[in-house]
C-alpha cells in the first residue's frame, strides 16, 4: 500500500468522521490505535474535565489579580419602538374621515448590570489549588485510559479495532 493512500485514508476519516473497515485497513496499527483511543468516551470525558478546570484556573487567577469578582445580573426588557404609520380614509364629498394608526415594533433585549463583589483571597487561593489538583488528576487518569486502550487496540487487526471502535 502506498504512503499516499494511507494518508488519504487518515484525512478522509478525519474530515468526514466516518470510519469504515476499509479506512481502518489503510491505517497502520499505531494510527488505528490513536484514532480509536482518542475518541474513547472516558478519554473525551476526562479531556473535557481537564479543560473545565483549566478554565477555572484562568478565571480564579484573573479574580485574584483583579482583587474582586464581577456579579452579572441580567433581565429581559420589552422595548417598543414606533413603526410605520398606516392611514385609511373613507367618506363622500367634503366629509372625508381619515384614520391613522402608528404600528409599534416590539422587541426584547437583555439588560445586564455588573456589580463588583469583594473576594476572600484565601478561599480563592484554595479553589485555585483544588482546580490545579483536578487538572493533574484528570491528566493522569486520561493518560491511563489512553494507555490501557492503546495497549488493547494496538495489536488488534483492522477488523477487530473497527468492531471495538463501534462498540465504544
Amino acid at each position: 500500500m502506498t504512503s499516499n493512500t494511507k494518508y488519504f485514508a487518515v484525512i478522509l476519516v478525519s474530515i468526514c468522521g466516518c470510519a469504515t473497515v476499509s479506512s481502518f485497513q489503510k491505517m497502520p496499527s499505531y494510527e488505528r490505535a490513536q484514532y480509536v483511543c482518542s475518541r474513547d468516551s472516558d478519554y473525551e470525558r476526562l479531556s473535557k474535565a481537564e479543560s473545565i478546570h483549566e478554565a477555572k484556573i484562568d478565571e480564579i487567577t484573573s479574580v485574584l489579580s483583579r482583587g474582586y469578582r464581577v456579579h452579572k445580573a441580567c433581565r429581559t426588557v420589552k422595548v417598543e419602538k414606533p413603526g410605520t404609520v398606516s392611514c385609511t380614509s373613507n367618506g363622500v364629498g367634503n366629509s372625508i374621515n381619515t384614520d391613522c394608526r402608528q404600528n409599534i415594533n416590539t422587541t426584547y433585549e437583555n439588560v445586564c448590570t455588573e456589580t463588583p463583589v469583594s473576594i476572600d483571597a484565601n478561599l480563592e487561593r484554595g479553589n485555585l489549588e483544588a482546580s490545579k489538583n483536578m487538572v493533574v488528576r484528570a491528566k493522569i487518569e486520561k493518560n491511563n485510559v489512553y494507555n490501557r486502550c492503546y495497549s488493547l487496540v494496538g495489536p488488534m487487526s483492522a477488523e477487530q479495532a473497527f468492531i471495538y471502535y463501534n462498540r465504544k
